[in-house]
Parts: C-alpha cells; structure tokens; sequence
C-alpha cells in the first residue's frame, strides 16, 4: 500500500496497478500455503481441536476447516480491493459493503443459533459468502466508478524483479509481522482447543469476537491515513506529519477509547443480551480482552506512521514484543490461571506495546512526556470521568435476557452515553473542537454551493 499511494501520488497509474499485482500475487502464495495446510488438518481435525467425543462433533470440525480452506483466497481478493479503495481516500466506500455484510452477519446469527438450534457450520458457510458477495460489490464499483483496470490488475498478478527489489526491504518485515501476528492474534484459540478442549474454545472466544468487532471498526477508522501518512513521507514534509499526527490521535481518541469503556463496565450485559447466560463465565475473560483496546488512539496510527517512515527496527521489535510478552506469561502462570492467563496477558502485551509506542512517538514528535500528555490525554480526562458515572449509573437498568430488541436497547444506551462523553469532549479538547467546527464549516458550505 505504501508503495502504490506513492505511485498513485505520482499519478502513474500502471506502476500502481503493478504493484498491487505482484504484491497480491505474494499474498496469494502465501494464502494458498495456510489453505493447503487447514485442507490437511481436516483429515484429522483432532490435530487442532483436544475434546471432540463423537463422529458428529468430528465431522462438524471437518467441514468448518473445508470452508476455512475454500474461502481462504477470498482474503486476498479483499485486501487488494482495500488497497485499491484506500490509496485513493476512498476507503469508505468498500468499508460501506463491508458493514453492511457484517451486519449481516451478525442479525443472522439468531436465525441460525435460536430455539435449541446450533447450526454452526451453515453460519460459517453462509459468513464466508457475504465476505465473497463484499468483494465481488467492491470490484464491480471499482470498475465502474474508479474506472479501474482490471485486466491489467489480472495482468500484473505475477512475479516483477523490478518490483521485489523496490519493496524487498518492507516485504520481508512485513513476512515476520505477519508470523507474530499469527503467533499474537490467531494460535491462541488453537491452544486453548487443544489443551483445554472445545467448551473453553467458545468461551474464550466471545471475549475474541467482540474485540474483533473493535478491531474492525477501529480499521475503518484509520486504515484511510495508511495513504496520508505517506503521502507526507513521499512529500519529505515531516512537520506537516507531526502536525497531522496529533490531530489523528486527539481527533478519534473519543471515538475509540469511549466505547471500550462502555463495553468493559457493561460486558455482562452485552454478553446476556447477545449470546444468553450460559456464558457467564466468559465475561470477565472478555473485559479484560476488550481492556486491550483502550490505547488504540495510541497503538493504530503509531504502526502506521513507524510503517510509512520504514523505521524497519522499530517494526521487528513492536511486532515480536507483543507474541514474546503473550506466549512467555501463559507458560508461567497457564497452572495457576487457566484460561483466563490468555486474557490477563493479551492485555498485558497491548499495554507494554502502548507504552513503547507512546516512547517512539515522542521522539518522533520531538515533545516531552508532560506535553503530551497535556495535549492528548488531559482533555480526555473529565470526559472519561463522565462516561464510567453515566454507565455505573444505568448498568442496573440494561437488559440481561437474549433477543434482539434487548441488544438493541443495550447498543441504544451505552451509545447514547459514548455520545454524550464526545459531547463533553468538544468542549475541552481545542483539536477535536477546531476539527469539528472545520467539519461542520465544510458541509455548510458544500450545502449552500449545491443549492446556488
């Protein structure tokens, strides 16, 4: 992405094309590996999943690993629309069909999971064609509104020496913070399926699917400045990126940390609503994952200014710190904590990484710890104080039964009280003020030029 904005900066269009074709074709390679693999483990999925007692639970772990392998390169097909989309700022647009079929997703799932019904692996299969119908939406508005070349984007999908030796530097980071990814993001569930067997693997993994949600949410918000940032880099304006960057972090500090607050003092209520009592236990497993999110407005443009500055060292140690910190406390404390050790440290991993991201950015803004924190997270305070007493306040009052009309109500709350810490939030940050202000300035003027 870094290397296409620049050449779409540069207004060549065919080098763009090219290198979203090679590098999507390395992405595919590697896809095609991970699927072959999943494809070979449901030979016998016992390899991946401790506990499975009869033929039906086997067969069920069978076929969701054959869908997994199946829709693998659709992965591929999705981030190389993301691309397409993000380099020109308009990342919005795919992110629209993709919210549409996440919602999808998730309305269905009491269609599928209600009145003694538990059809695990339609709900898997029926997820991985919305995700299939996003991509196939996404490149057909390419085509049509973007004028987007397609047959040369299936052109370029092969290997370029030219094109290797020009993003070898970034490629080969990027291969080792895709494996502390997988070691970080994805093995634990696995772990967990084998030592601890099926029935702690759902339970942890409400706690992972509500941080997922964040975790797609938050990547709308900035995935869109992958593009910005470099485009700075490319200018070689650093003040004008130091500038920029403080307005991002100030600017969607609300946005993020708000509604992880919200979550974690409602996380019984939230889970009742959506999924039922019967995972109880997973609630304070899933407080202590959503806790992992707090730091975002620090942790997600941090990676992404050290990515587009190609800081290469910074990237091996904030990516192998995180999977080094998670694996090494489980295995020292997994006798005495069980389960709930992969969610002590998850959070303790995002933190460690939150504070040597705060120590890199300091430097790179060249301003002291004090005047961050002034700028950034003093405004935040009295904000943040309002929302926990908003929330403290209702919490007795949210549903705690499963159906839809009560996870709606819980989502109306707690967002009426993520509204109202914004809300005072204008009133004491000067960059979200001068920002909004500017938003508001812009769509009163667009409106008034329409109608002249």
């Amino acid at each position: 992405m870094k290397y296409a904005s620049e050449s779409y900066a540069q207004n060549n269009k065919n080098e763009e094309i090219e290198v979203i074709g090679f590098t999507g074709m390395v992405f595919f390679t590697f896809v095609i590996l991970y699927s072959l693999i999943v494809l070979g483990m449901a030979i016998n999925p016992k390899i991946l999943v401790g506990g499975i007692k009869n033929a039906y639970e086997f067969t069920i772990a069978r076929e969701l690993l054959i869908i997994l392998s199946i829709f693998c390169p659709v992965f591929v097909l999705q981030r190389i629309i993301q691309i397409i989309y993000g380099i020109r700022l308009l990342d919005y647009k795919f992110q629209r069909i993709l919210i549409v079929s996440n919602l999808i997703k998730v309305i269905s799932v009491y269609f599928f999971f209600n009145n003694g019904k538990y059809f695990i692996v339609e709900y898997f299969l029926f997820s991985q064609l919305l995700s299939l119908a996003a991509v196939i939406g996404g490149i057909y508005i390419a085509k049509k509104n973007l004028n987007y070349d397609v047959k040369l984007l299936l052109k370029s999908f092969k290997f370029s020496k030219k094109l290797f030796k020009k993003t070898k530097k970034l490629a080969f980071t990027s291969i080792f913070l895709t494996i502390c990814w997988i070691l970080y993001y994805e093995l634990d569930p696995f772990v967990i399926g084998k030592t601890l067997g099926t029935y702690n693997v759902a339970i942890y993994a409400i706690g992972l699917s509500i941080i997922a949600y964040f975790r797609s949410l938050f990547g709308i918000l900035f995935t869109p400045f992958v593009a910005r940032f470099n485009y700075f880099v490319g200018l070689k304006d650093k003040e004008g990126l130091q500038i920029f960057f403080i307005k991002v972090m100030a600017i969607f500090l609300p946005f993020t940390t708000f509604p992880v607050i919200a979550v974690f003092f409602t996380t019984q209520n939230f889970i009742y609503s959506w999924v039922g009592s019967s995972y109880a236990l997973s609630i304070p497993i899933a407080q202590m994952l959503v806790a992992s999110y707090i730091f975002s407005f620090i942790t997600y443009p941090s990676g992404i200014l050290i990515m587009a500055n190609e800081k290469v060292r910074a990237l091996y140690f904030t990516s192998a710190l995180q999977p080094v910190i998670f694996w090494i406390g489980i295995i020292l404390t997994f006798k005495f904590f069980g389960l709930q050790s992969f969610a002590y440290f998850k959070f303790l991993a995002f933190f460690l990484e939150a504070v040597v991201y705060t120590v890199l950015i300091l430097k790179f803004l060249d301003i002291s710890a004090y005047k961050f924190l002034k700028k950034i997270v003093a405004p935040a305070a009295v904000p943040t104080f309002l929302v926990i007493v908003f929330l403290l306040l209702i919490r007795g009052h949210l549903p705690l039964t499963k159906n839809k009309i009560n996870l709606l109500s819980y989502f109306l709350s707690i967002g009426g009280v993520v509204l109202t810490g914004i809300f005072c939030y204008y009133f004491t940050s000067p960059l979200f003020k001068e920002f909004f202000n500017g938003l508001i300035g812009g769509f009163i003027k667009k409106k008034e030029i329409e109608i002249e």
